[in-house]
């Protein structure tokens, strides 16, 4: 099974960012991050567009990212 937030994981290691870094570019705590890659919270908009610019993740690519789960 693999684990959630896999490809966003991946993102994280191809741009050399922590996930506490992430974290900091969402605008959130580093708990709040344990919170969003575990699942036990969503990400909202803000946050997703955040890391998206960061991550060179394009709007339409969203899903894959941080929707797990969902395909298109």
């Amino acid at each position: 099974m693999r684990q959630k937030f896999f490809n966003l994981r991946v993102k994280f290691m191809e741009h050399d960012m922590t996930q506490e870094e992430a974290a900091k570019i969402a605008g959130i705590s580093p708990s709040a991050m344990v919170n969003r890659m575990s699942g036990r919270y969503p990400f909202d908009a803000w946050e997703m567009q955040r890391l998206a610019k960061a991550l060179d993740i394009a709007p339409t690519d969203y899903g894959k990212y941080f929707f797990p789960g969902v395909s298109a």
